[in-house]
């Protein structure tokens, strides 16, 4: 027996499903072709749009992000069927929980991480939020949080990865109708 979970009051409502869906394909588009964008080698200049593009879209990820965690706070999310059995219940929460602690994270590692990155590179005050403000402007605290940034990167594709496949099991085998929840419709 499965539970319906497709009535109105099941649903995100329409904000967190725009935040899901903006920050989704921001993230997607960060961890595959966006990651070239900040591929300048060492003594050359970051005043390419590449640099700006992926720090910028970082940082807005950043802010969404936090908007997103502010929203879900205060707005409780559509029960899961209660066909669901508790281990997926318990596994379901963690990997929302280690998504948004990435969401967070990430950026702040990659942010942090500019300023060795920058210190290896010309015109490292090119580098700024949609030609804003700078940002560079965080000490450089040393190359490993470069390397941060790049592990949470791995992690979150992994993650994400389980996502997407946990959400096509509930709507092709278990037909619950859990994907719902998150759409528009």
């Amino acid at each position: 027996m499965t539970a319906n979970v497709t009535t109105a009051s099941a649903k995100y409502n329409r904000v967190a499903i725009a935040l899901h869906w903006v920050l989704a394909i921001l993230i997607l588009f960060l961890l595959f072709p966006g990651e070239e964008l900040i591929e300048v080698e060492r003594g050359q200049s970051v005043a390419g749009w590449g640099p700006t593009a992926h720090a910028s879209l970082g940082i807005l990820v950043l802010l969404l992000s936090i908007l997103r965690i502010v929203w879900r706070v205060s707005h409780s999310a559509p029960p899961l069927p209660a066909s669901m059995p508790i281990w997926q219940v318990k596994a379901t929460a963690a990997i929302h929980g280690l998504l948004y602690l990435l969401m967070l994270g990430i950026p702040l590692a990659g942010w942090l991480a500019l300023a060795p990155w920058a210190a290896e590179r010309l015109d490292p005050q090119a580098v700024t939020f949609f030609q804003l403000m700078p940002l560079n402007i965080w000490p450089n605290i040393g190359e490993w949080t470069g390397e941060l940034h790049e592990i949470g990167g791995t992690l979150a594709q992994i993650l994400i990865a389980i996502h997407v496949l946990a959400a096509l099991k509930h709507q092709f085998i278990d037909k619950d109708g859990l994907m719902r929840r998150m759409m528009f419709r």
